[in-house]
């Protein structure tokens, strides 16, 4: 165990519930999970390991609420000013980046250099000053300012630099369906690609009693319209996925097993050589409210796979990771980081074609902490060292910012221009194979549906047809 503490100016920089899922982060990409404490102006951080890390942890800024990090800090008597810490650490985390960029031929601009000027400017006023937050946190919002802009460089750059080898890139751009949409017209203009919801409760709501009918209409329908499709996820371990006739067998391991294989192999039985790519198990990594440790989870998902495998041979098979940065290591048992149980799982042998990361930000439980542009570059292009294809999971985004909350149309607008900065940024990784939204239309969804209860369509979905004239090929 190690402890690092930190002394704070600034009120509500951090609150409680903030730092109960700061954790840190190795120069390597380890997560080190940590105990925090808020107390008055002190947060202290219990660490499983003492190794020299950098401490994350979700901040309240004038503007945004972000996670923002230190540089590597070591364990010390005295305590560590915060403010003046992420400061540090986030001004080093842009300098190293538009070193590394710059470096590979990303060509700068005017309004970049002065953003970076100002953030060191900054920096300096509050490395001696005795009043130290007010600039500390000036040079975050300077920084900030400076990484949207490098990442909106990087993007349009590499987009050019990929669009000089290929016409269209070999992108899958969908959304979630559980039944025919009341808009197909509108869903066909906008994506190339269906994941088509296979929920145990609905398909099996009574033992051996499967209903077929919807989803059956579904893939036809994909299918005629020309679609790419993707069913899934047969297996939901981040919520209790089983249907309520399953109470009985919930803790008796060898039965859950059992009924679980049953239903996969009926199910990817059933749609053999009409749907090959199926997300068999989602949140396997973190887990939820069905109560399975982490190798029991470890253990289920490795007889997922096998049944799925032995029912088609032929079928490619997803993992979708929650919370891949690795949040919930600080506040639940589990002790693999998200790229260590998919690695995990790598070397039982089972074979994964690709993994989906689920990128949905906002205050819900399984949601990720909300994250910048070049937070979610160098996630992407740690997870590419899998040499795996990735897809991106991703939802309307959730704020707790007052003044985009209370003012609807700043809050559409924030919604579309981050979801189109995503979606540019995942343009640009060779390594992407999907870009998908989870919900278009389903009310009971705990993510916000595209197309409202009045019929509405989010402005995001023309973003989507305008991209898809330029960057991928349409549906046939």
């Amino acid at each position: 165990m190690g402890l690092i503490q930190f002394s704070i100016q600034t009120d509500q920089l951090v609150t409680p519930s903030e730092v109960a899922k700061a954790d840190f982060v190795t120069f390597d990409g380890r997560v080190i999970p940590a105990t925090s404490t808020l107390d008055a102006r002190s947060l202290s951080c219990i660490r499983r390991q003492t190794d020299s890390s950098k401490l994350r942890v979700l901040c309240d800024l004038p503007d945004r609420q972000l996670v923002a990090q230190t540089t590597s800090l070591r364990e010390a008597l005295q305590p560590y000013p915060l403010e003046l810490e992420l400061a540090r650490g986030e001004l080093t985390r842009l300098r190293n980046f538009h070193s590394l960029w710059t470096g590979a031929g990303l060509k700068s601009n005017p309004e970049l250099e002065e953003r970076i000027r100002k953030a060191h400017a900054s920096f300096r006023q509050a490395v001696f000053a005795d009043q130290r937050s007010g600039p500390a946190i000036e040079t975050i919002a300077h920084t900030q300012a400076a990484m949207d802009l490098l990442v909106s460089e990087y993007s349009h750059q590499r987009i050019n630099f990929r669009h000089q080898k290929m016409q269209k890139f070999p992108l899958f751009v969908g959304c979630r369906l559980a039944q025919i949409p009341q808009h197909p017209e509108t869903f066909l203009d906008a994506f190339n690609a269906v994941l088509i919801r296979t929920r145990w409760q609905d398909l099996e709501p009574g033992d051996g009693n499967y209903q077929w009918d919807t989803l059956e209409a579904l893939v036809d329908w994909a299918m005629d319209s020309g679609l790419f499709c993707i069913g899934g996820p047969l297996l939901d371990l981040s919520a209790d996925c089983f249907p309520e006739w399953m109470s009985a067998w919930k803790h008796d391991l060898r039965n859950l097993e059992s009924y679980t294989v049953d239903f996969i192999e009926t199910v990817v039985g059933k749609f053999v050589g009409r749907i090959r790519h199926w997300e068999v198990v989602c949140g396997g990594n973190r887990g939820g409210s069905n109560g399975l440790t982490e190798e029991q989870r470890l253990n289920l998902v490795l007889r997922a796979i096998d049944a799925a495998q032995k029912v088609d041979e032929q079928i490619q098979i997803s993992l979708r990771i929650v919370q891949p940065w690795g949040e919930y290591l600080s506040c639940t048992d589990n002790r693999l980081a998200p790229i260590q149980f998919v690695d995990t799982i790598r070397r039982s042998g089972v074979s994964i074609a690709e993994v989906n990361l689920d990128l949905r930000f906002g205050n819900q439980e399984l949601n990720s902490l909300q994250r910048d542009l070049l937070n979610v570059s160098q996630l992407l292009d740690h997870w590419s060292l899998l040499q795996l294809p990735l897809n991106v999971m991703v939802a309307i985004p959730e704020t707790s910012f007052e003044p985009l909350i209370s003012d609807p149309e700043a809050l559409v607008s924030w919604q579309t221009q981050q979801l189109e900065d995503l979606l540019l940024l995942c343009l640009a990784k060779e390594r992407l194979s999907g870009f998908y939204c989870l919900n278009w239309e389903d009310r009971r969804a705990a993510d916000h549906p595209l197309v409202d209860m009045h019929g509405t369509v989010h402005p995001v979905v023309r973003k989507f047809v305008e991209f898809e004239d330029r960057h991928w090929t349409r549906n046939d």
